[in-house]
């Protein structure tokens, strides 16, 4: 398998195009947020479609893997809109957020009209997928409320878990499954990837996270406190807290390369092991500023 960075460049054009068939197909998306929707790194629809062709051992995604891919993009296209709304965030993509722009009550709709572009995309291949997404859509409109509105009585690192396994985790989750649910692997492998996923996600986020709070003004997001800043009551005292961080970031990284493993003992191509725990490290090294963390 060629490199998850790599992949992700060639595959991404192909998303872009399939996203902007879906979306200006009937020409009820406003060129202003069509704008939106052709932006992206893609990582989500990235690992899908690379645990596709690791799995069926394929270049090319079938029809049915790309639409699922598209599917995932378009439910985080959605879901950013109204996290920059809830956050207060000025730029979205090199852009001003939806909602300055806009209007919060015209970007709230901009929201639900992309959220109506998942549903269309993954319905034709049955009800499990669509099953799925409704639960994983579930999941992070959660998180987000407990990241905003305070969750349950736990100890900090358990609620940060909690909220980023929610927000951010449960779609990648999803993209892993369908990864290897559209290859027609059994259910133990899907579970597998699954949880795969959720590692890869939660990686994601606490790399995210950790470039938030390097930057000016760390720790505030418009109005409110971010995630970043409940990862920061994760570390104890002041003392070594780059360090502390790095060591947060590696466990999930780790996690992450564990459950292929996992998933390798239930008939996972072995030589497909590697690339799979790698391309978790590409996606939290596009997220920290475009870096990979040594393996």
């Amino acid at each position: 398998m060629i490199p998850f960075r790599e992949f992700l460049e060639k595959i991404r054009p192909v998303v872009d195009r399939r996203i902007a068939e879906t979306a200006g197909g009937e020409g009820e998306i406003d060129s202003a947020v069509l704008a939106l929707l052709s932006k992206g790194k893609r990582m989500r629809a990235g690992l899908l479609l690379y645990i596709h062709a690791g799995l069926a051992r394929t270049a090319a995604p079938t029809r049915q893997a790309l639409d699922l891919a598209c599917a995932v993009e378009l439910a985080h296209a959605a879901s950013l809109i109204l996290d920059d709304m809830l956050d207060g965030d000025t730029a979205r993509r090199g852009v001003p957020s939806l909602h300055l722009t806009r209007g919060e009550g015209r970007a709230v709709l901009d929201a639900v009209g992309i959220l109506a572009l998942p549903y269309a995309l993954a319905a034709p291949y049955g009800a499990g997928y669509v099953t799925m997404l409704a639960s994983a859509q579930r999941k992070m409109a959660r998180g987000v409320a407990w990241e905003m509105l305070g969750g349950p009585d736990l100890p900090a690192a358990e609620l940060y878990d909690a909220i980023v396994a929610r927000k951010t985790g449960c779609l990648f989750s999803l993209a892993a499954a369908w990864g290897a649910m559209v290859t027609g692997k059994e259910d133990a492998v899907v579970a597998a990837f699954g949880e795969f996923g959720l590692a890869a996600g939660k990686a994601m986020q606490v790399a995210d996270d950790i470039a938030d709070l390097r930057a000016p003004g760390a720790g505030v997001r418009g109005s409110r406190p971010g995630s970043e800043a409940l990862l920061l009551r994760c570390v104890p005292g002041n003392n070594g807290t780059r360090q502390a961080l790095g060591r947060i970031l590696e466990r999930e990284v780790s996690g992450a390369a564990a459950r292929i493993t996992n998933a390798g003992r239930r008939r996972v191509p072995p030589e497909a092991w590697e690339p799979f725990g790698q391309a978790v490290r590409d996606i939290v090294g596009l997220t920290m500023a475009g870096e990979v963390p040594a393996g």
